[in-house]
């Protein structure tokens, strides 16, 4: 029997680093992808059976060729792990034309395009898509509008395939961390006292007191891309430490 194959999308750092790794652990060919190789490289040597490719997931041909990849090198796909995100921050004021898009192309439309393009081979494997959103997604925060917004339609979308895709045999669900330490955080661009009283606020809005970890993460999607998990579809698994509860 041939080797089950993954694709995370933003597998480079954080959370997607460390889902790549934990499905390669679990078995899994891991292909990732990302716009920086030196990065991408450095998450593939955490594990002999993970492998690259340079794309940007908001490009419909990168899209294309990524899945042309995972099927020239592989012959197939099991689990499409759809990571990729950023998450700027702006008031309303800020949010201009240029910033919704910037969000949305990420979020929401490589999410989309991605997982077009890998229909075919997951219609072969009866495989199953798990996307990454956010807590933000049920849960407004203010100054993040337009993120929180792509967040709640990653999770409209998710349902709707969940639906959509059953009679192929696909699974497709949801998995939302809340505050995760990653780099993600030293991107905001601000002074470090700033940021450390954000951490504090956000702390505080978390009945386990504390900023998960990746690896947290990942074991959840690790659950959800096995067998054990093979009747649940449509289904949302918060990793927020109790933040949405």
């Amino acid at each position: 029997m041939s080797q089950n194959v993954a694709l995370v999308t933003g597998g480079s750092t954080g959370i997607g680093r460390a889902i790549a790794k934990q499905l390669a652990e679990d078995g899994f060919a891991v292909v990732i992808t990302g716009r920086n190789e030196a990065t991408l490289e450095e998450s593939a040597s955490q594990h002999e059976a993970i492998s690259y490719v340079v794309a940007d997931v908001t490009g419909t041909e990168d899209a294309e060729r990524t899945l042309g990849e995972v099927q020239n090198r592989h012959g197939r796909l099991d689990v499409l792990v759809n990571n990729a995100g950023i998450a700027p921050l702006l008031p309303l004021e800020h949010a201009t034309p240029e910033h919704v898009d910037a969000v949305f192309n990420v979020n929401v439309k490589g999410l989309i395009a991605t997982t077009r393009a890998a229909l075919p081979l997951l219609r072969s494997s009866k495989g199953n898509v798990i996307n990454v959103s956010s807590v933000l997604g049920d849960r407004p925060f203010p100054n993040a509008s337009v993120y929180s917004a792509s967040k709640g339609a990653v999770n409209t979308l998710s349902r709707a395939w969940a639906r959509e895709l059953a009679p192929d045999g696909i699974r497709v669900n949801i998995v939302s961390p809340g505050p995760i330490a990653t780099p993600i955080y030293d991107k905001m661009d601000m002074p470090e006292e700033q940021a450390n009283e954000m951490a504090q606020q956000i702390t505080s809005m978390v009945p386990l007191a504390r900023f998960g970890e990746s690896e947290e993460v990942a074991s959840v999607v690790s659950l959800l891309a096995s067998e054990r998990a093979s009747f649940v579809t449509g289904s949302q698994y918060l990793v927020d430490g109790g933040m949405g509860a």
